[in-house]
């Protein structure tokens, strides 16, 4: 009862947001301060171009640090020279209350420093009470230049265009908000990325993630990060072996404490 009621007071206090609950990046982009439009193809599906062997990926994320309520996505990258694409399943809430969220992302190289990708997600919302599920339909752009060896842009346009749909219940309606984000990688040596992001958005002003990553060892990283205007530090450590790699992250919340997650990639 009490996982119930907090998360109908999410909904309450963010309901242009609900998306967001789903749309978390990867463990690592968490660890580096949640910077994820150079790192994620769920924040820029240009990206996939950039996969050079095929992938499947679990992440788990406690977003609210609440038992219960972790948000739990899969993603899938099938990498090859002419349309690499990428599926990605996310899902948040309990048996009350859940948001699914379901995208297919395609890339292209347009030139040597160019690619471009585009994604469509479908997300729908399960709530007790409710005779039809609420859904909305939205389009992802973006793009990625590489104009040297060691700098990375990417620049994304999340749920642009996005509409309403099935949606009779009014407190469950959402107003479609796009998402525009900009940033680097720069690897200032060989064993240490700095990366940083801008985030505007129609409902928020302009906010700031940044983190760095070092690699003590080839198979092992450090991870540290600010996120949201330097609200919110996070730290997070990657191992790989052979073709497995295992991902941690940790944000600290100033007021929801400590919240943790989990990643596991297979590559093939």
């Amino acid at each position: 009862m009490k996982t119930t009621s907090f998360l109908f007071l999410i909904f309450l206090i963010f309901p242009c947001q609900a998306s967001e609950f789903l749309r978390v990046g990867d463990t690592r982009s968490l660890g580096l301060g949640g910077a994820g439009v150079t790192h994620t193809f769920t924040f820029n599906p240009a990206l996939l171009v950039l996969s050079t062997n095929k992938q499947a990926g679990v992440d788990i994320f406690n977003r609210f640090n609440v038992s219960g309520l972790q948000t739990l996505q899969a993603s899938f990258i099938y990498s090859n020279d002419l349309l690499p694409a990428g599926i990605n399943i996310s899902s948040f809430g309990n048996d009350a209350y859940r948001e699914t969220c379901f995208m297919l992302a395609v890339g292209k190289q347009i030139s040597e420093m160019v690619t471009l990708g585009i994604a469509s997600t479908y997300l729908f919302i399960q709530s007790e009470g409710v005779d039809k599920n609420p859904s909305r339909l939205a389009i992802d752009a973006g793009v990625v230049i590489k104009t040297v060896d060691k700098l990375l842009i990417g620049i994304s346009i999340l749920n642009f265009p996005s509409v309403n749909l099935t949606v009779r219940n009014e407190q469950f309606k959402q107003t479609p908000v796009y998402n525009l984000r900009a940033g680097f990688n720069w690897n200032i040596i060989e064993s240490c990325m700095l990366t940083s992001e801008l985030i505007c958005s129609e409902e928020s002003p302009l906010t700031v993630n940044m983190g760095v990553e070092y690699y003590p060892y080839s198979s092992f990283s450090l991870r540290a990060g600010l996120q949201d205007n330097f609200r919110m530090p996070t730290c997070g450590i990657g191992y790989v072996f052979s073709r497995f790699s295992f991902q941690l992250a940790t944000q600290f919340h100033p007021l929801l404490g400590t919240c943790t997650g989990l990643g596991l990639k297979a590559l093939f």
